[in-house]
């Protein structure tokens, strides 16, 4: 392979493939200089670049380009360049000087510099609107100083489109089939329906016609209503077609129409007598159910052949409506193709008729009384029916020859954006899937530039001017998902060209927002965290140019959840816990960047992902990760060239959930450390926020993952539950030692009474009346949830057994207990239950179907967070938890606690002898124990009780 030509199809490639790099401008060959000033001149590019930084040795050319710092959304592009004027050549008004009558108005001007492999990497493409002259009083320095501008600048004073959507459409370009169009979008008090067509005759009408009266479809103006009144247009003379196609829209009532009613009529040159003359599209009950049919007939109303009935049902929908003719030796394929707008779906069906032939079509005409003199007919006019943009054909096109514009809602915005460039004759490129952007609603009749504006502030994605021409680019909010980073720079390698400053404000801080579509409003804040709408200190308060005001979208769809979607996105977009760095500076002519680095900053785009790494440690120790959006400025002079990025964290757009990511972690609601740790502990107690119940995962296929705490981010390699005990040893006289540490205690009869085996940890109620109990010293822990299996040895006789798991446990007479009842009919009953200076009181009660059997597991799940006791029973084969909660109460009773464990008693009355309760599968799975590889971003802290802890990169739900 010949040198270079490798990176040159290697950043082809990228540049297919969307990915992030450095990409050549064009296929031009480079000059070799630095830089590169043409002008566009009488039909060809002009090297004019000895005459610019020339003026004093002193000048520069400035580049600005994307998004300002404080900016919202892309503005035009500006280059600012001194221009050495001595000889007029830059004066538009000189006749003598060179350029004479080729430079003016928006002349296009490109800026370039060497890519570094053998090509261009243009910096700007631009229009140069004003030529001020300057000079000295000497008249020995003469200069202009030019300032041109993106193409947004020209395309922000564009008028609104004068016609619908569908108007444009159809004459945009205006296919050679077409013989006639007729809108009909005419306004109230028009005395006709003008033509499209400067041929063309206007459409007349007898009645009422009730003009600009339908409504329905945004992408056209409004239709007239034929309920008083009949249409009919003639078709100006053309040549015999072996083909005819007429197409109209027209909206049909929910009640319906009665039998017969003439839609359409199409006529033509009557070649011979008893042959086709005219054909009629009516509405019928009797030959079709409630859909449309089309008959053919001869001058005399003599219907020729079967009729062509629809299948469809008609009511109630917007359709456009195809009736197709197309020759076929002495046959003729009749078709009506049905498309409905709304939907989408398209309804067809043909049939062949014989001994007939096509001439040319002469008129055409809606709602008029039927002509046929068999088969149902009807008077004139079509009560609630509108029609319009009706076309005749000589020839048969797809039904959707007009693609999206016959209705654009649901149109993908970055779709919506490659067509109004193409509609406008804008070049037009892209980054990104442009079919994954959000679907729009309806498009208005507004300059094309808002219209853009209007996919990208509902896409959230980013528009560019291009640089290789004078065009437009869009980068999908999906293509920002993440990236590989485009540039990495070192800070200890002097890559950067200045200080990159961390800013920490509230300008773009935005923790409520109120989003609005067709009038339908929707409202997502965030009410938790440092950034929350919460009054100090607990958060904020309320931030947001929309937490009062409703940011306008246009979207496809208007229901709730899709606009609280749209508002937490923006909410996330807002809410982020980091520095910004509104500029960073690279220097191209500094020694500390290499040719590859230089091919990589040139190659950079909006929306590009940059890293700073190894900052200095007052900055913190976390790279830099940030988006780059826009610059301001780029300068070149003859020594140098420095490229200045606006720059906006990259992290809400890092690690966001899309389909075929594994490594996808969602972040728990909240969760913090339980206990005091030491900078070099291995293992740390995290229990739920204050509020909060999500559990960490403990999958080892989630593992290893990061978590944050205390800005020290720790790698978590096992989660285990705090305490958890299969009782798999042998203990008499107690219970000993649980799997996880922690030295069970035992209360209540004899030593004897306690013992552990074969999985099981037992309890003997050797005297009635009398609790046995096992308990942990947990006193730094005031809320769980656990579980544990429970069973008794034998049916009750004489009187119950209660057994079960206690928690906020002072002492034996002041405590919480999730109590199991193993009554004597067999009932067993759940019960919330407190004990209080030796008073026993329940809480809830929960009665569990069925009858239980001696010596059968019941697995019990009892939780506590604050005052809200929660708990469950079910068989502990059954593979599945019973979802809900079967007894909750509220008591705030206890707020310490000293112990956690079990309790068993029986009744006074009980007469089993020395019956047995049994307990299996202890698990506390909240708190949680982690064991982490502490330092990962070179902190090294003692973390204090209470300290929150998240996932250091947790995953996003993409909008």
């Amino acid at each position: 392979m010949a040198p270079g030509l490798a990176p040159q199809l290697a950043a082809f490639k990228r540049r297919l493939f969307n990915l992030p790099a450095p990409a050549r401008g064009s296929g031009e060959a480079s000059n070799g200089n630095p830089v590169q000033v043409e002008l566009f001149l009488n039909g060809q590019w002009v090297d004019i670049t000895p005459y610019v930084m020339v003026r004093n040795n002193e000048g520069k050319i400035s580049i600005t380009y994307g998004i300002r710092d404080e900016g919202s959304q892309a503005e035009q592009g500006t280059s600012t360049l001194p221009l050495k004027n001595a000889d007029g050549r830059f004066t538009r008004r000189n006749p003598v000087g060179p350029y004479y009558g080729y430079i003016g108005r928006n002349t296009p001007c490109r800026i370039s510099v060497p890519d570094g492999m053998g090509g261009k990497s243009y910096r700007q493409q631009c229009e140069i609107s004003k030529w001020p002259k300057q000079w000295d009083p000497s008249g020995n320095d003469v200069w202009v100083d030019v300032t041109a501008n993106g193409l947004l600048q020209r395309l922000s004073q564009a008028p609104p489109p004068a016609r619908s959507v569908i108007y444009n459409a159809i004459t945009n370009p205006l296919s050679a089939s077409v013989v006639a169009y007729w809108p009909m979008e005419d306004a109230t008090g028009s005395t006709s329906l003008a033509s499209a067509l400067t041929t063309g005759s206007p459409m007349t009408w007898t009645g009422t016609p009730a003009l600009a009266s339908y409504d329905g479809l945004t992408a056209s103006d409004p239709l007239p209503d034929l309920t008083s009144g009949t249409l009919t247009g003639g078709v100006a003379k053309y040549s015999d077609p072996t083909a005819t196609q007429v197409r109209f829209l027209v909206y049909v009532p929910k009640p319906g129409l009665t039998d017969g009613k003439v839609i359409c009529a199409v006529d033509q040159v009557d070649y011979s007598a008893g042959s086709a003359q005219f054909w009629e599209l009516y509405y019928s009950t009797t030959d079709a159910t409630n859909s449309l049919v089309l008959r053919t007939c001869a001058a005399d109303g003599t219907v020729l052949g079967a009729v062509l009935p629809h299948t469809v049902d008609v009511r109630g929908r917007l359709w456009y409506v195809s009736v197709e003719l197309q020759e076929s030796g002495t046959s003729i394929t009749r078709q009506i193709q049905l498309r409905d707008v709304n939907g989408g779906t398209v309804y067809v069906v043909s049939d062949t008729e014989t001994l007939t032939q096509l001439t040319r079509v002469t008129k055409i005409a809606f709602g008029i009384a039927s002509r046929a003199v068999s088969g149902p007919t009807s008077t004139a006019n079509l009560p609630g029916v509108a029609v319009g943009h009706c076309t005749v054909e000589n020839a048969v096109t797809a039904i959707d020859a007009l693609g999206t514009r016959l209705n654009p809602i649901g149109e993908p915005a970055g779709r919506r954006i490659q067509r109004l460039c193409g509609e406008q004759g804008i070049p037009f490129e892209w980054v990104g899937d442009l079919d994954d952007s959000t679907p729009m609603g309806a498009q208005g009749k507004q300059n094309p530039l808002t219209l853009i504006q209007e996919c990208v502030t509902a896409d959230a994605g980013l528009l560019y001017e291009t640089r290789d021409v004078l065009g437009l680019g869009y980068r999908t909010r999906a293509s920002l998902y993440n990236q590989d980073p485009a540039l990495v720079l070192d800070y200890t390698a002097y890559n950067l060209g200045d200080i990159p400053t961390p800013v920490e404000d509230d300008r773009y801080l935005a923790n409520k927002v109120v989003v609005s579509v067709g009038g339908v409003t929707a409202t997502y804040e965030q009410t938790d965290g440092p950034l929350s709408t919460a009054p100090p200190p607990a958060g904020v308060g309320v931030y947001g140019a929309n937490a009062d005001s409703a940011l306008a979208l246009n979207l496809a769809k208007s229901d709730t959840p899709t606009l609280i979607d749209h508002a937490a996105w923006r909410v996330h977009l807002g809410t982020v816990d980091e520095d910004r760095y509104p500029e960073i500076t690279v220097n191209l002519a500094h020694q500390s960047i290499t040719p590859d680095m230089r091919r990589a900053i040139l190659g950079l785009r909006l929306g590009d992902r940059i890293q700073i790494i190894h900052p200095p440690l007052w900055v913190g120790p976390d790279t830099i990760d940030q988006l780059i959006l826009g610059i301001t400025p780029e300068t070149i002079t003859a020594f140098e060239q420095r490229l200045t990025f606006v720059c906006a964290p990259s992290s809400p757009y890092n690690n966001v959930a899309v389909a075929d990511r594994p490594d996808s972690r969602i972040d728990i609601d909240g969760s913090q450390l339980l206990s005091d740790i030491t900078a070099g502990a291995t293992s740390m107690v995290v229990t739920p926020s204050p509020g909060q119940s999500m559990l960490w995962s403990t999958s080892a296929t989630d593992l290893p993952y990061d978590v944050r705490a205390g800005g020290e981010i720790m790698r978590v390699t096992a989660v285990t539950p705090w305490l958890s005990d299969t009782f798999g040893r042998t203990v008499s006289s107690g219970w000993g030692t649980a799997d996880t540490g922690q030295v069970w205690q035992a209360a209540g009869g004899v030593a004897t009474d306690f013992s552990v085996a074969a999985g099981v940890g037992t309890q003997v109620l050797s005297t009635t009346n009398d609790p046995r109990r096992t308990f942990v010293n947990l006193s730094s822990i005031l809320d769980w949830d656990m579980y544990t299996d429970v069973a008794v040895s034998a049916t009750t006789t004489g009187g119950s057994i209660w057994a079960g798991p206690v928690g906020r446990y002072i002492d034996s007479n002041n405590l919480y207990w999730a109590a199991l009842e193993f009554a004597t009919t067999g009932a067993l009953v759940l019960g919330l239950r407190k004990r209080v200076n030796s008073v026993e009181s329940l809480l809830a009660t929960y009665f569990v179907p069925g009858t239980y059997s001696p010596a059968t597991f019941y697995r019990v799940r009892f939780q506590v967070m604050g005052a809200v006791l929660k708990a469950k029973v079910w068989a502990a084969t059954d593979p599945v938890e019973t979802p809900e909660w079967q007894v909750t109460a509220v008591d705030s009773t206890f707020s310490t606690s000293v112990f956690h464990g079990t309790r068993s008693i029986s009744s006074p009355s009980n007469t089993n002898v020395n019956p047995q309760v049994q307990y299996a599968n202890y698990r506390m799975i909240s708190p949680q124990t982690m064991t982490v590889t502490r330092s990962m971003n070179g902190v090294s802290k003692a973390q204090s009780a209470g300290t929150d802890v998240r996932l250091a990169y947790p995953t996003y739900i993409a909008l």
